[in-house]
């Protein structure tokens, strides 16, 4: 309900004040805007996933990445079970999902899994010893909101300006959802932002990880 809410607020307040004139805006800004809930959600809860888990580190010996992939899990099960609505408004909208969701989803899924959990190793293990982290991610996370096509589709930035979003990995992936909801397309090329990011992230991530979690204990 919290990504509808949102979503109902913002499409009245661009739609009829700001007047964005784009056909079927409710369903191109709920259809970026229900993926970027979870990301922007899980990267918020899960930053401090280690830092404020600091007994039970201590205490208890387990796969420590556990933690922040649980809250991963956790929202992206939010999201997948908001699909239904966005069923419901294509119907109302008289357009119909297509198989191509049945390959698009789990692959989409996959990216931003894999996306999420590298980034989250990266900052959570760096939060330990920098707690200040978790504060700045809030201003990354409302800066990123604007600069990722969510209130507005990408066709709509001038072209002088698209190399410099498409920087964000989030951008390939977030039109690759909304291409998929609301087009039946399947991720192509277009997505290849998003992938590397994505690789580069999880090797850098998981390499911090392992050489900061030593240290958790006494840090903590």
């Amino acid at each position: 309900m919290k990504p509808l809410a949102l979503g109902a607020v913002l499409f009245v307040a661009l739609r009829y004040f700001v007047r964005i004139q784009v056909d079927d805006y409710h369903l191109v800004l709920l259809t970026a805007l229900f993926p970027w809930i979870w990301f922007q959600t899980s990267v918020l809860l899960a930053t401090p996933s280690f830092a404020s888990n600091g007994p039970l580190l201590k205490k208890v010996s387990f796969p420590r990445y556990v933690l922040p992939f649980a809250t991963i899990l956790n929202y992206g099960m939010h999201f997948i079970l908001a699909i239904p609505i966005l069923v419901i408004l294509l119907l109302v909208s008289g357009e119909r999902p297509g198989l191509e969701w049945l390959i698009g989803i789990p692959v989409l899924v996959a990216v931003q899994l894999a996306l999420l959990m590298g980034v989250i190793l990266l900052i959570a293990s760096i939060d330990v010893f920098f707690r200040d982290l978790e504060h700045l991610m809030e201003v990354l996370l409302t800066l990123m909101f604007y600069i990722t096509p969510i209130l507005y589709p990408l066709d709509q930035v001038p072209k002088s300006w698209k190399p410099v979003l498409l920087i964000n990995p989030m951008t390939s992936l977030i039109e690759a959802w909304r291409n998929l909801f609301v087009l039946n397309e399947l991720p192509g090329l277009d997505l290849w932002p998003a992938l590397v990011f994505t690789a580069a992230t999880v090797v850098v991530g998981v390499t911090v990880f392992r050489r900061l979690e030593p240290d958790f204990a006494d840090a903590l």
